[in-house]
């Protein structure tokens, strides 16, 4: 059900069935349950899915729509999430240069050991 919530927030925005109470409340690129990564052109959610690294499906809204509001505004006032996606991109690619090191450990460990277990060694 959510993954079809988030489809329609996608495609019709998060006030498509219309607000009750004060008036009704427009999305801005701008609030917390926007992705900031998707509107700058990249979520990492959707980097590595079906994989060891998968984060998940994102949480926040996709909207195609506040990502051409953002490309707009970034034009005239500076917006840190491009420097957050680095961020978070570099610390993604340190982490898969972690694990791969330590495969590679294991991997050499497990080897050794097979080294020393038989004795004869081939040619």
């Amino acid at each position: 059900m959510d993954k079809f919530r988030k489809q329609l927030d996608a495609l019709m925005g998060a006030n498509r069935n219309g607000e009750l109470g004060d008036g009704p409340r427009t999305t801005k690129f701008t609030d917390s349950d926007v992705c900031h990564f998707y509107i700058c052109g990249l979520c990492p959610h959707e980097l590595f899915v079906n994989t060891k690294m998968d984060l998940g499906e994102c949480p926040k809204l996709h909207s195609e729509h506040l990502k051409t509001e953002y490309e707009e505004a970034k034009k005239t006032k500076f917006y840190p999430y491009e420097e957050e996606l680095e961020t978070f991109l570099d610390n993604i690619v340190n982490e898969c240069d972690r694990k791969i090191e330590r495969s590679k450990k294991k991997l050499q460990e497990s080897e050794d050991l097979k080294m020393r277990d038989d004795p004869i060694q081939l040619e």
